[in-house]
């Protein structure tokens, strides 16, 4: 059997030891010198066999490690699964790997519940102060005219709130296209050295226009239990599959409150949009930043219909993958927002909750 190092290994030493990381399998190790020496000799397809020879290592000696090391995912075996991620990765990716290691180590994160999450912070707050949330300054600044003095825009903003409570048990489909049209429709458009761009609602690196919106629907007066991709360009729906319907929470990390919320918008990058043009890693940032931009339209839009919509980043991206058939590497859920009537006597009502 064929086997090579991974081309997705990354080392970074300790008190007596090294750690390995490799980023597409999130699998961590440490390893003695002499394994870092096998495995940066081990970088073409050989057998183990073809390698005790080679290399002078024993065969007992490989026996003992390679399958860890398989396990690990320091080696990959040619035909695998994760031979096939490594290609798409080395034909795929364009910002490098401080960037990738980033990237690929915060999909499907384990999340804790809110619970263990306000445990943790009575635990810190027993020996770290809080960092201040807020900086004033000093006596003798500068007082600036009242903002929400006679501004409909802001007093809007003003009213945004994050609820994680459902009040009613639906939306009406002119609700949900305002928000999505505020956060992803497309106005007009411009032109460069290379063709036509879309001009949206929020400004794009470049306008690469990175970022598709899908609709989970629950229960969105005139629309059919399903799930839908929304086209920015023609402003419509196309269903993707009615014939599972997911609970909400197992898209959002297991967030049970999601599950009372009528419908879910997950907002993906198509990454190779912006690094088309983009060779510098910073671009990752601007697409992630992209997000934000959208969302809070979206949440705006939401205010507007006396609604909430509950933005969240804990996500589980293999799971929305497969439910939106995204499948190649560089197609990366982002951020996830629901939509609802808010419950006025909710204990979240009146505070962000962000």
């Amino acid at each position: 059997m064929k086997m090579r190092s991974s081309k997705t290994l990354v080392f970074y030493p300790g008190q007596d030891k090294v750690t390995a990381c490799n980023f597409l399998t999130k699998s961590v190790f440490e390893c003695s010198s002499e394994v870092i020496g096998l495995l940066a000799s081990w970088d073409e397809w050989a057998s183990p066999a073809d390698i005790a020879r080679a290399k002078g290592w024993s065969r007992s000696e490989l026996k003992a490690v390679v399958p860890q090391l398989v396990d690990f995912s320091a080696l990959v075996t040619a035909g695998s699964q994760l031979a096939e991620q490594e290609a798409q990765f080395s034909g795929q990716w364009g910002w490098g790997l401080p960037t990738a290691l980033m990237h690929f180590c915060v999909q499907d994160s384990e999340f804790i519940t809110i619970e263990q999450s306000e445990e943790r912070q009575v635990k810190r707050a027993g020996h770290i102060p809080q960092p201040e949330l807020m900086l004033r300054n000093s006596p003798g600044a500068i007082r600036l005219p009242n903002a929400l003095d006679d501004n409909d825009l802001l007093a809007l903003m003003a009213q945004r709130r994050t609820n994680r409570t459902a009040g009613a048990p639906t939306i009406t489909a002119r609700q949900l296209s305002d928000c999505l049209f505020a956060g992803m429709g497309i106005t007009g458009e411009t032109t460069n050295c290379v063709g036509s761009l879309p001009l949206g609602m929020t400004p794009s690196g470049g306008a690469r226009n990175p970022y598709e919106a899908y609709v989970v629907a629950l229960a969105v007066e005139g629309l059919d239990p399903g799930v839908y991709h929304y086209s920015a360009a023609d402003h419509d729906l196309g269903r993707i599959s009615a014939n599972h319907v997911p609970k909400i929470s197992e898209l959002i990390g297991g967030q049970e409150w999601g599950d009372a919320m009528p419908c879910l918008i997950l907002l993906c990058a198509k990454l190779d949009r912006t690094m088309w043009k983009y060779e510098d890693a910073n671009a990752y940032r601007v697409v992630l930043i992209e997000a934000g931009h959208i969302g809070q339209n979206i949440m705006l839009a939401a205010t507007r219909h006396g609604l909430s919509a509950c933005p969240t980043a804990a996500l589980c991206h293999s799971s929305i993958k497969r439910l939106l058939g995204l499948d190649r590497l560089t197609d990366a859920p982002i951020y996830a927002l629901t939509i609802a009537a808010p419950a006025k006597d909710s204990p979240d009502a009146g505070q962000s909750i962000n």
